[in-house]
Order: structure tokens, then C-alpha cells, then sequence
């Protein structure tokens, strides 16, 4: 009887470890495809995009996925192939590197930034919108942008060249205002895009920084790797 007792408090403590270890390989799995994006951006530089005008329908899309990854944990799920990767955004006022994708689909949000399709363009006039989740873990994608303050800086590399931002302000909106998304063909913006407050999020956190002057990006223009329109 002993043995048995002995036995089955053995097999509950196993499987309380368990338990208390499928975080933290969550984690790890996001971790190492966040990394193999990066990788990936320094070996073959960023993919090239289109421009499309279905944004409000995009958008709405967005919202739908932004609230419903409040509601659950990290996914592991794995990148689709035919995700493009961009480049990668850094922001040192609260430390984050993230990969840059096509698409603020649910896949890709689940491991990294994605560029809202139908948007601006890396490097040229207009307003690109990137949006992420805020996970529950704090540092872990826009988990922090919040403390993002006007006058910081980003930056947005694709692997040939590498663009400086400057916030210029951050507010919040209701997430059916469509005005953070409007277009410019006379600078260059960038508008990250996340919900507020992390739980039961009514409104969207946005920061927007502009471009610094163009002949301050760094590096040569990276190879095409297809048309651009």
C-alpha cells in the first residue's frame, strides 16, 4: 500500500512539472522562431511587398485578431512558408528586436510584428502600419509600448538598409477609428498598433514616428526579389 501511495505521489509530482514546464517551452518555441527570422533577414535580406486598397477590411480583421489574442495564451503555432519577411523593427527605450512580416494575419502575430497589408511601404512616403500583441509576459512583443515617449527613437532595418524613426506622438483610439491609418505621400510614418489596456482591451495603444531624413539610412539598397506596385 505504500509502495502505491508512494507511487502515485511520484506520478502527481511529475505531472504538476509538467504542467509548470509547457510555458516556458511556449516560450522557448517562440524564442527560436523569432530568432530563425532574424537570421534569416541577415543571410537573405527582406522579400519585397505589394501595395493593396482593401484596408478597412484588413483592418477590421485586425481588431477581430487583436481582441481574440487577448483571450488565450501564446500560440506555438509555426510560420506559414509563404509569410514574407520584411526586416525587423528595433525600439531600445524598452528593448525589443522583432522580425517584421507581411500581413497582420493571426499567424504572424502570434511570433512577431505584422505590417498591415495595403499600407505604407519600408522606405518610402506614406504611413505603414505594424501591429502586435501585448502578451501577459512582460518584454514580449508590444507588451511595453506604452512606455514608448515622444522624441525616442526605432529603427527598421531589411537587411540593406537601415531606417531611423522618431516618435512623434502616441495616443489611443477606439478601435474603429481609421484615422491612424491614413495616408500621407509626403513623409514617411510609421504606425504601431496594439490594444489598451492589456486586459479586456477597449481601445488601441498608437505610436507613430516619422522617418529622419532618407539620405540618413544606412547601408544600399537590398536586392528586389520581385515587382514592387
Amino acid at each position: 500500500m505504500r509502495r502505491i501511495m508512494n507511487s502515485f505521489a511520484t506520478f502527481i509530482v511529475i505531472i504538476g512539472i509538467l504542467i509548470l514546464s509547457i510555458p516556458i517551452l511556449e516560450n522557448r518555441a517562440v524564442k527560436m522562431e523569432q530568432k530563425g527570422l532574424l537570421n534569416r533577414l541577415e543571410t537573405e535580406g527582406a522579400d519585397s511587398v505589394t501595395t493593396d486598397r482593401q484596408v478597412e477590411e484588413r483592418y477590421e480583421q485586425l481588431n477581430a485578431i487583436l481582441d481574440e489574442g487577448q483571450q488565450r495564451e501564446e500560440s506555438t503555432k509555426q510560420t506559414k512558408e509563404a509569410a514574407r519577411l520584411l526586416g525587423k523593427i528595433e525600439i531600445p527605450s524598452i528593448d525589443i528586436e522583432l522580425p517584421i512580416l507581411d500581413g497582420a494575419n493571426m499567424e504572424n502575430l502570434d511570433i512577431a510584428v505584422g505590417r498591415l497589408k495595403g499600407t505604407g511601404v519600408i522606405g518610402k512616403n506614406g504611413n505603414m502600419a505594424l501591429a502586435a500583441h501585448r502578451s501577459y509576459k512582460y518584454g514580449k512583443l508590444f507588451n511595453r509600448l506604452d512606455e514608448v515617449e515622444v522624441g525616442d527613437g526605432l529603427q527598421i532595418d531589411t537587411g540593406g538598409n537601415t531606417y531611423e524613426y522618431e516618435v512623434k506622438d502616441t495616443f489611443r483610439v477606439v478601435p474603429t477609428d481609421l484615422s491612424v491609418l491614413k495616408d500621407t505621400n509626403q513623409e514617411s510614418i510609421v504606425t504601431l498598433i496594439t490594444c489598451d489596456p492589456i486586459h479586456n482591451p477597449t481601445h488601441r495603444l498608437i505610436v507613430q514616428a516619422e522617418m529622419k531624413d532618407k539620405s540618413d539610412a544606412l547601408g544600399t539598397e537590398a536586392s528586389p526579389r520581385g515587382p514592387e506596385r
